[in-house]
């Protein structure tokens, strides 16, 4: 902890011989307030008397700017003996301080015994007590301001300490505090930390790798949390049980924060489909979990992070949760809404600390959900603090050079600011499609194995105990033909299913024989089969793509993503960014509009043709394999075709007005 109090120190020291009257420590630690006024070394209290004594050379200088007492009795560094050192702010009455004066005799004869230290820990919110402490305040920096008062001279020597990890302050009293982070040890500080709490235990300090994973997982906590949790573990477990030890502290982890602004999220193993996207995510691996070294050998920055794009219920947060899996890094979730606060400033503050806190936890993942949400408008809003907020992200994502991950989806990025796609903010923008028939099939089959999962934790067993399925259920060759049969209507319109309209026909095709599961024998092939289908044919079920506006989300967000390059996260693509024409919108809509009742057979086959020549999303030509692909690609190229062109004029008077 002695580099971060040093910091601290020295921060509040420089304030203090400026004079200002409030020191705002931005920590919940009431041990660190403590270490900070009574540190022997570097006494804060020494700049908080009315002098006293001879000071020679820089002390005399010291003491021209501000008065200088030192606490001559060793009893007064243990604070509670110290006369100068108040717990709570100033009580004001009638103008008079009486933490000012020594006693009875003193108070009537107006003699004061010196500068005070106040130290005061700040309630949550904006509740009553707050109000009553900042009027408390506003009262004393007046009064520190004011030359007649009478205890001006001890007042420009006081000052009082405010904490807590969230900044509360009256605009008055802004001018006159000094807000002071409390920084995070780094890795170093970390180490020694570690070493001097494991009481020279060799299963840490002659095991690096093991010392390099400890620091890994403290990253983010205080020095005096790394002490404090180090003694619990010390406590009920030995250091060699690496598991445990590591379980301890990711459990401690979760617990600082809960109801903060940030949430640690479990991160899973697998996906179905994405297999492009699977493969860029291994290549981010060694860059992130060896930042530093990366730096000293080649002088490369770690990868700054990924946006992935897609309709709803696609696999987008699945797959935040299989990054942080596949990256082997922590998984916090930032959540826009729960930053924003009605208070002025309180916003861009929450901001700054979800994000310093993220920065203090590399390497980690950060996880921004649902970004449209947030920041759709932000550029043209009316609301400056939300401007603030919405540039300070953006600057951070430019400027950070820490492993710290951003993984961002959307589900419409037609609202997003421009800025979001400039280069340096992300490494890659992914587009999330409806599965093909091919991840169709990958994503009943993750879900089937998932379910053998739960079965064998929840029974205590081991994963080959457990069999649900039996042979053949899980064959690409079954699960292809349900997909291309069930889910394609006797006139060739497909029944554009989502992953999570498979998760659906999944579970109810699951329950409607979790019988046989619970008598412990396996479903048949046949079985399965047929429970498949007669989920997908029941009056019940509904699939994502059965819905009129349903399909115009799904064309409108596809022009939006082949318009801007988006990288596919599948192999197996239906649609492709080389097949999209916008400069096409304008003369296909000229084409559409124009009346052919009146036209010749032969004419209106020539009109025909130039439509077709003029689609804004061109035919690939391309014969796919199963019927399901083939069904959706002619399907969706036909409604894309219908909402390309008047979605292409509105950006274009968009970028006009701009």
């Amino acid at each position: 902890m002695a580099d971060v109090l040093h910091e601290v120190l020295q921060k509040c020291r420089s304030a203090l011989l400026g004079g200002t009257p409030i020191l705002y420590i931005k920590t919940d630690s009431d041990i660190f307030i403590r270490q900070l006024v009574s540190c022997e070394d570097e006494p804060l209290v020494v700049l908080l008397s009315s002098g006293g004594g001879q000071a020679p050379g820089e002390e005399q200088e010291l003491r021209r700017m501000r008065p200088i007492y030192e606490l001559r009795d060793p009893r007064d560094k243990q604070l509670k003996y110290c006369k100068n050192y108040r717990e709570g702010v100033p009580r004001v009455s009638s103008g008079l301080y009486p933490e000012l004066y020594a006693s009875e005799k003193d108070k009537a004869a107006r003699r004061g015994m010196g500068p005070v230290l106040w130290s005061c820990k700040m309630p949550d919110g904006q509740g009553e007590e707050a109000r009553k402490i900042h009027e408390s305040l506003e009262r004393y920096v007046a009064d520190h301001e004011d030359p007649g008062h009478p205890q001006y001279l001890y007042l420009q020597s006081s000052v009082v300490l405010l904490y807590s990890s969230t900044v509360s302050l009256s605009p008055m009293l802004r001018g006159y505090t000094e807000v002071i982070d409390v920084g995070y040890p780094d890795e170093e500080e970390i180490r020694e930390l570690i070493k001097s709490q494991s009481a020279g235990d060799p299963s840490v300090v002659e095991n690096e790798r093991y010392l390099d994973a400890l620091c890994t997982d403290f990253k983010g906590f205080s020095a005096e949390e790394v002490t404090v949790t180090m003694q619990r573990i010390m406590a009920v477990t030995p250091l060699k049980d690496s598991k445990r030890v590591e379980q301890l502290i990711l459990k401690r982890k979760r617990q600082r924060l809960e109801g903060g602004l940030l949430e640690q999220c479990a991160a899973e193993g697998d996906i179905g489909g994405m297999e492009s996207f699977r493969a860029w995510l291994e290549r981010q691996r060694d860059p992130l979990k060896n930042a530093n070294s990366y730096k000293r050998s080649i002088g490369t920055l770690p990868p700054k992070g990924v946006l992935l794009c897609g309709i709803p219920g696609c696999g987008k947060s699945a797959a935040a949760r299989f990054a942080a899996h596949t990256l082997e890094l922590p998984l916090l979730k930032m959540d826009i809404g729960s930053l924003m606060d009605k208070y002025q400033g309180v916003s861009e503050q929450r901001m700054r600390e979800a994000l310093q806190m993220a920065k203090a936890m590399s390497p980690c993942v950060l996880w921004i959900d649902e970004l449209e949400k947030g920041f759709s408008g932000a550029s043209s809003g009316d609301d400056p603090s939300f401007k603030r907020m919405f540039g300070y992200l953006l600057g951070w994502m430019q400027d950070n050079e820490e492993p710290c991950f951003i993984f961002a989806t959307a589900n419409d990025i037609g609202g997003l600011p421009k800025e979001f796609f400039r280069s340096g903010r992300f490494d890659a923008l992914y587009a999330v499609y409806a599965p093909t028939a091919e991840e169709c099939v990958g994503i009943f089959q993750v879900w089937m194995e998932r379910a053998e999962k739960t079965v064998a934790k929840e029974r205590h067993l081991e994963r080959k105990e457990v069999c649900i399925f039996g042979q053949g259920c899980r064959e690409a060759k079954l699960l292809r033909r349900v997909v291309n049969e069930a889910l394609v209507r006797q006139d060739g319109t497909p029944r554009i299913v989502i992953g999570s309209d498979i998760q659906k026909i999944f579970s109810s095709a699951l329950r409607t024989l979790g019988s046989k599961a619970v008598g412990g024998k396996a479903i048949g092939a046949q079985e399965w089969e047929n429970a498949l289908r007669d989920v997908i044919s029941s009056p019940g079920f509904t699939a994502y793509g059965d819905g009129k506006e349903n399909v115009d989300s799904i064309a409108i967000s596809y022009c939006r993503m082949l318009r801007k390059g988006f990288i596919p996260t599948s192999d197996t693509v239906l649609f492709r960014t080389q097949d999209y024409h916008m400069e096409y919108a304008q003369r296909y809509e000229r084409l559409k509009s124009v009346r052919t009742e009146a036209m010749g057979e032969e004419e209106r086959r020539q009109h025909e043709q130039e439509l077709r020549r003029w689609e804004v999303l061109q035919d690939r030509h391309t014969a796919f394999p199963d019927a399901y692909d083939r069904a959706v690609y002619a399907f969706l190229r036909a409604r894309i075709n219908e909402v390309a062109a008047p979605l292409e004029q509105r950006e274009l008077e968009k970028m006009i007005l701009r």
